[in-house]
């Protein structure tokens, strides 16, 4: 009787899945999806033979090469009349061992006692720093923003002429207030701006209170150094001030009105870097032509980007941001390309340049796009699938023509934890994801969360990467492309 059992539920287990085949003829294709070789692919892009993948330079270069190599090997063809790669100049800079950042404290009896910060975790060289050293006063610049407009001025009652400037990102009213408070505030909140505008007051070096993380979005200034530092460092100037720091930020916030000082601490920043003005950076763009007379000329996106931040001074790996996000945009690939099963709608993958640097891959295609823009279905970026086992779909919600065939993919044979949300598309543009929309074309950026991971410095390895999440990934999106581009029967 038990033998009939299992003969039985075996019967009918296949039963089940001969019925989700016939359904959906890419379920057999996604089988030979797996995760060791998707984790091959994270481990050969986060490796020390690209160093790090900052656009621009040999290293990048070198990956985008392998990627189209790897594509051309499965069938992917070229997108481009000119070949895999769509060029764009890309200035880079490149940091070495040597940085430091020192605090001198005033002692009785002695000139001073110096405190070391510690790389990586309390600060990191600016990855658009210029190279020198200099010591010098540190004054506190709350956000670094001048706007007589919005009668606001962070270095109003300061001078800042020859010392160094503490300042936070961002701006004092978030994207959380809405557009009609936070719009005034947005060309204030980024990086480059915030650069120039201590330039402008004569400052000659930059403490910028951002993680400490490797930041590469931002202009290269030879008479600017910055150094990025985490909250020890701020806790240490602002003792003995009188002052608690966050208490200014929040009374910044709240009254909009600045609350910059001198803070009489005294550091030392030295960071050794190189500039390359002439670098060139470029996306990797690979295409499935789709079969029908009408249905061909339209197109479905689907990659990420490429790059990362190079080497600050160690390898920043980029493991999960985005080695993974490229990794299963070739899974899909390779499953797509030699399923020999055909799309009305032609798919275009493509790893795109320079977002650590401003998005600058996402801008040149969104300019000079492959397929008409009006002629794109939607695009759906991948960036930092890697860790951890939930997946989150951004704009889901706004885009329910790709979020709703995403999550019936998942709800059907996956099931993954899966979240999606409305963005207002406020702010800074984050993602590759935010030009695309801005230019017209309805987009989606995944990412996982639910593990411990690094960002934008060294931690950002392959110890953090969740291989399984990866192949689940890939399977969810492979079955989404066929729904999407539409599986030809012929």
């Amino acid at each position: 009787m038990r033998g009939f059992l299992v003969a039985t539920w075996c019967l009918f287990c296949s039963a089940i899945s001969f019925g989700q085949v016939q359904q959906n003829p890419l379920i057999p294709v996604t089988w030979n999806i797996k995760s060791e070789e998707l984790f091959s692919f994270v481990s050969e892009l986060a490796g020390e033979k690209y160093q790090g993948r900052l656009t621009g330079s040999d290293g990048y270069r070198k990956s985008a090469e392998w990627v189209a190599a790897q594509m051309a090997e499965w069938g992917v063809k070229p997108a481009s009349e000119t070949g895999w790669f769509q060029n764009f100049p890309q200035p880079y800079t490149s940091v070495f061992p040597g940085c430091s950042l020192v605090l001198s404290l005033p002692v009785k009896g002695k000139d001073s006692v110096n405190v070391s910060y510690h790389y990586y975790d309390e600060f990191m060289p600016g990855s658009s720093s210029a190279s020198g050293e200099i010591r010098a006063e540190v004054v506190f610049a709350g956000y670094g923003i001048s706007a007589p407009e919005l009668g606001y001025d962070d270095y109003k009652g300061v001078d800042v002429k020859g010392k160094i400037v503490l300042m936070r990102p961002e701006a004092p009213v978030s994207p959380s207030a809405g557009p009609g408070q936070f719009n005034p505030w947005l060309v204030y909140s980024t990086h480059q701006y915030k650069m120039q505008n201590a330039i402008n007051h004569g400052a000659t070096g930059i403490l910028y209170h951002y993680g400490p993380l490797a930041n590469t979005n931002n202009e290269y200034h030879q008479e600017l150094l910055v150094t990025l530092v985490g909250t020890r460092v701020v806790e240490d100037l602002f003792k003995g001030t009188g002052r608690v720091y966050q208490g200014l930020v929040d009374k910044i916030s709240a009254d909009l009105k600045p609350q910059s000082f001198n803070t009489g601490k005294i550091v030392t920043i030295k960071n050794v870097t190189e500039h390359h003005a002439d670098g060139k950076g470029m996306n990797v763009m690979g295409l499935i032509s789709g079969t029908d007379p009408i249905l061909k000329d339209e197109v479905i996106i689907i990659g990420g980007h490429l790059d990362h931040c190079g080497m600050n001074w160690e390898l920043c790996p980029g493991a999960n941001d985005n080695a993974s996000g490229i990794a299963v945009m070739m899974g899909v690939a390779k499953a797509l390309a030699t399923s020999g099963i055909h799309f009305k709608r032609s798919i275009l993958f493509i790893g795109l340049g320079a977002e650590e640097q401003g998005l600058v891959g996402s801008g040149t295609y969104v300019k000079n796009p492959v397929f008409p823009l009006d002629k794109t279905v939607g695009y759906i970026n991948l960036d930092c699938v890697g860790v951890g086992p939930n997946l989150h779909l951004g704009g889901g919600l706004n885009y329910p023509d790709l979020g709703n065939v995403i999550d019936r993919a998942n709800s059907s044979y996956v099931h993954r934890n899966l979240t999606s949300s409305k963005s207002n598309n406020l702010g800074r543009p984050r993602t590759d994801a935010a030009i695309f929309i801005q230019a017209g074309v309805p987009s989606v950026s995944i990412s996982s969360y639910g593990g411990p991971g690094g960002y934008h410095t060294p931690a950002d390895n392959l110890s953090t990467i969740w291989p399984e999440t990866l192949e689940d990934l890939a399977t969810i999106l492979t079955l989404a492309l066929g729904d999407l581009a539409q599986v030809s029967v012929q």
